[in-house]
């Protein structure tokens, strides 16, 4: 497999490091130190193998294409699936980040969607992920505040930390799979309208923070004798087992 270059730009203490936090959307002053470790540095997007007027791609091997780069202006997208004999597979680091759009739509193909690939579209109201999705990065849809509600696929293996963080998520459905068994740090840090969470018995494993300063008025569904109930008591959560 072709080997990935990515450079990691370290940030320096101070002045940058104040502007990312001042940019992240989320308050300073509560901002948690895992998620100030992600914003010390930037992952430099992989410039593209293969392009069109619309999107960039990186050849991951000799059938599979990685998504590196939006030229297009549409505020309504539809991701490729196919370019050139070659399979769309993975979303990259940053692709749609701030880029204004309203709607997406992710190809069947497509495995693996990467840190912060829709992060910061204010305006982003509707998202259609694959069935076949097996990883969620970090930031995902972080500050997509217009974002209410979103279908998670049950071929979900792993979600990265602060994947909503900051979203303007409503209601979710945590979906019954045997894939997906943990929900991750900070999944939906600082959502100021998360009002319902529906998590199935599948999940036994769920940290602590993972719901950190979201609305008093939020409850989760769980399944009755759940370890999601258990955590909801423990956690002082709003919680109806069904």
């Amino acid at each position: 497999m072709k080997r990935i270059l990515c450079t990691i730009l370290a940030c320096t203490i101070g002045v940058v490091t104040a502007a990312s936090l001042s940019a992240c959307g989320c308050n300073d002053n509560k901002t948690p130190a895992s998620q100030e470790s992600k914003q010390a540095y930037e992952v430099v997007a992989t410039q593209p193998d293969l392009k069109d007027d619309n999107f960039g791609f990186y050849i991951l091997n000799d059938k599979e294409l990685m998504l590196t780069r939006y030229f297009g202006s549409a505020s309504d997208v539809v991701v490729p699936d196919t370019f050139q004999n070659y399979t769309v597979t993975t979303i990259g680091h940053s692709v749609f980040n701030n880029k204004g759009i309203k709607t997406v739509v992710v190809p069947e193909s497509v495995t693996d969607i990467q840190d912060y690939a829709f992060a910061s579209n204010k305006e982003l109201t509707s998202v259609k992920l694959p069935s076949g999705l097996k990883h969620l990065g970090t930031n995902t849809f972080f500050y997509c505040s217009s974002l209410e509600t979103i279908e998670l696929p049950a071929s979900l293996e792993e979600i990265e930390p602060f994947a909503f963080c900051a979203s303007g998520l409503k209601t979710i459905v945590i979906p019954e799979s045997q894939t997906l068994t943990k929900l991750p740090q900070f999944m939906f840090h600082q959502c100021p309208a998360l009002q319902e969470v529906i998590i199935p018995a599948t999940i036994t494993d769920i940290p602590d923070d993972c719901f950190s300063e979201c609305p008093k008025t939020l409850k989760l569904k769980v399944a009755a004798g759940s370890f999601a109930e258990e955590y909801a008591k423990g956690n002082n959560l709003q919680y109806e087992a069904v």
